[in-house]
C-alpha cells in the first residue's frame, strides 16, 4: 500500500512536543489520507471572455484509520473537533533524502482545526475518519531520520516468551521482558 509510505503525527498544542510518544499520537494503519490545497479562483470579464486570478486559498487534511478505544489521537481529534481546539499535525515522507546521519524525511507540517470525526462501523471494519482544516497554510520542512519503530510498528514493542514462574509484575517491569 502506498500509505504505508507515509507516517502521519497529530499532537494537540496543549501538549508539549516532548511530552508526545509514539504510541499515543503516531498514526499507523493508516487506511488513507489525503491533502488538498484549493485557490477559489476570481473571476473577471474581459474583452467578452473570462479571465482567473488567484483568490483564497484553503487546505484541508482528511485521515481514515482503524478504530482503537485505546488511541489517545483519537480521543484527542474528537475533543479538539468538539471545543475548537488546535492541533499540531505533520505528514512524513518514510523515504529518507540523503545518506548517513545527515539523513532527513520530507516533512508537511501544519496548525489544524478538526472539522469532522466521524466512526464508521461496518459489518468488516470499524473506522475514524478526521477532516482537519489548515490555519492559513501549510509549510514544507525536513524530519530527521524518524526511528525503525515508527517506520516500521511490527518492531516496537515485541513481547519475548517467558517460561511459568520466571518473572512477576506487569510487562513494563517484568525482569524477562526488554520492551
Amino acid at each position: 500500500m502506498a500509505v504505508d509510505k507515509w507516517t502521519l503525527l497529530g499532537i494537540p498544542t496543549s501538549v508539549p512536543t516532548a511530552q508526545a510518544t509514539a504510541e499515543n499520537y503516531v498514526m499507523t494503519g493508516t487506511s488513507e489520507f489525503s491533502h488538498e490545497i484549493e485557490n477559489e479562483l476570481r473571476e473577471s470579464i474581459k474583452g467578452n471572455r473570462k479571465d482567473w486570478s488567484g483568490g483564497v486559498v484553503e487546505e484541508t487534511i482528511s485521515v481514515t484509520f482503524p478504530y482503537d478505544p485505546t488511541f489517545t489521537a483519537d480521543r484527542d481529534f474528537k475533543d479538539a473537533c468538539k471545543y475548537g481546539r488546535q492541533m499540531r499535525f505533520w505528514i512524513i515522507d518514510n523515504t529518507l533524502v540523503g545518506t548517513g546521519e545527515t539523513a532527513k524525511h520530507n516533512s508537511t507540517f501544519a496548525y489544524v482545526i478538526p472539522e469532522s470525526r466521524s466512526l464508521s462501523v461496518d459489518d468488516e471494519s470499524d473506522t475514524i475518519e478526521v477532516s482537519l482544516k489548515v490555519k492559513l497554510n501549510s509549510a514544507d520542512g525536513e524530519e530527521p531520520k524518524l526511528p525503525d519503530e515508527i517506520l516500521d510498528p511490527s518492531l516496537a514493542g515485541q513481547v519475548a516468551y517467558e517460561t511459568i514462574g520466571a518473572a512477576t509484575g506487569d510487562l513494563e517491569n517484568a525482569t524477562t521482558q526488554e520492551v
